[in-house]
């Protein structure tokens, strides 16, 4: 874990100092909420302690602001994405927390619920939930059996991105790819511009499409299309629903991409994350690329990138519809929170307009769908588009407490059906099996 930011100390400040702070009371009153009814908000004791991921400047420029309106001690701890399920648990282990808010990634949200170890806040978040500004999507990982479990800080599924330039030099529409999501079986056509892009050009070989296969990677492509034929990961009670007619024809259109078709390029199932992958794409010799909204970014950086301003992104392609995974990141109250109505004002304070929007102006798009397209935002982050339209399709990822588990031998099982050890059918029901018998 970084190191802490120690408590700070603070002079007496108006109570209401800053437009943020007369905004959110008139959000709050806006929503039905009465921030001062000792029956809907706990203590607010002038303290609070946060432990915040070490890439989250938006929401600790957010906490200095709010503890400066409110007259609060802050402290913060920070935190990388690797160490947090270590941290976490250890501290929870104890049943005690020093902090009030925690960070939490999508994958760990359901687990650490199943301990009994979040405060339910569907009391804070539901007034924001029934907006139509809020994108509900984007609460797939943190929503269980009606409850709230988290607020989402900044969101992101997993789009496509072309190369418009190497797609004019093949004789394709550049233009083309941004309609695929709206337009049922648009997967073939990403296939046959797949192949066009597969070939030689000034001595380079180039492929149609490049993406991170690796290890548990490769589930967030072959996920999609799950949820692109219309099928789901587990049913109802929990138990795989994977091998299905919708978890074979995702498994069989990943088998055609690498074989049959022989489009994808060939070191994608030895690539783990998006930068092993990106180099290619980003030196143009690749095509299409499935990956997160924020290579945007680096894609029309003239200094990361020889496509600099070739660069297209919109939802993945189309079978019975768009679909992705969610990779949200959020912000929960731990059960053992000592400082819990604090807490609650802070997680309302984060989901304030202006607090949403200094968030997406960060370049970080949230849950939000007004700070998104919010003009000026969409200036510098025009991709904020494509994230509004990625979650007005399925973006389930199977969140479950035994997610670590089961990724690991549903990823293994498809593995063994990219490299010829098995066939589809046997490979998603011996992964099934084996996920049931492990949670035995």
């Amino acid at each position: 874990m970084d190191n802490a930011r120690t408590p700070r100390s603070v002079n007496r400040r108006r109570f209401l100092q800053g437009s943020s702070s007369v905004a959110l009371l008139g959000l709050l009153a806006a929503c039905g909420r009465d921030s001062s009814s000792p029956e809907e908000t706990a203590e607010l004791t002038g303290a609070l302690s946060l432990l915040l991921g070490s890439h989250m400047g938006p929401i600790e420029e957010a906490a200095d602001n709010h503890a400066d309106a409110f007259d609060i001690d802050l402290a913060v701890e920070h935190v990388t994405t690797p160490d947090l399920r270590n941290v976490l648990t250890n501290a929870f282990m104890a049943r005690r927390s020093q902090w009030d808010a925690v960070f939490l990634s999508a994958e760990v949200v359901q687990e650490m619920a199943d301990r009994q170890w979040l405060t339910d806040i569907s009391g804070v978040l539901e007034p924001f939930t029934q907006s139509e500004d809020f994108m509900v999507r984007t609460m797939t990982a943190a929503e269980d059996g009606g409850q709230y479990l988290a607020v989402p800080w900044n969101v992101g599924a997993p789009i496509m991105h072309w190369n418009k330039t190497l797609l004019e030099q093949v004789g394709l529409d550049p233009e083309a790819p941004a309609q695929w999501h709206s337009q049922q079986n648009s997967w073939d056509t990403f296939v046959e511009y797949a192949k066009e892009l597969t070939t030689t050009i000034d001595g380079q070989q180039t492929y149609g499409f490049t993406d991170a296969w690796a290890d548990t990677a490769v589930l967030n492509t072959w996920g999609s299309l799950l949820q692109m034929h219309g099928g789901q990961w587990f049913d109802e009670d929990g138990q795989p629903a994977f091998n299905s007619d919708a978890g074979r024809a995702a498994t069989e259109k990943l088998y055609d991409l690498l074989h049959t078709h022989q489009v994808v390029d060939p070191a994608a199932t030895t690539y783990t994350w998006v930068f092993d992958a990106s180099p290619a794409f980003l030196n143009g010799s690749r095509g299409l690329f499935f990956t997160y909204p924020f290579m945007a970014g680096v894609a029309n950086d003239p200094e990361e990138s020889e496509i600099a301003g070739a660069n297209g992104y919109a939802p993945k392609p189309a079978v019975d519809t768009s679909a992705s995974v969610d990779g949200s990141e959020f912000l929960a109250i731990p059960t053992f929170a000592e400082n819990q109505g604090e807490a609650e004002r802070f997680l309302e304070h984060v989901l304030s307009p202006e607090v949403q929007k200094e968030i997406a102006m960060a370049g970080w798009a949230t849950a939000s769908t007004e700070a998104n397209l919010d003009p000026e935002v969409l200036e510098q982050y025009p991709v904020n588009e494509a994230v509004v339209q990625s979650y007005e399709y399925p973006v389930d990822y199977g969140f479950s407490p035994d997610s670590a588990m089961w990724r690991g031998i549903l990823a293994d099982q498809i593995h063994a059906v990219l490299t010829n050890s098995t066939g589809i059918e046997a490979a998603l029901d011996d992964a099934a099996a084996q996920i049931v018998s492990e949670r035995s």
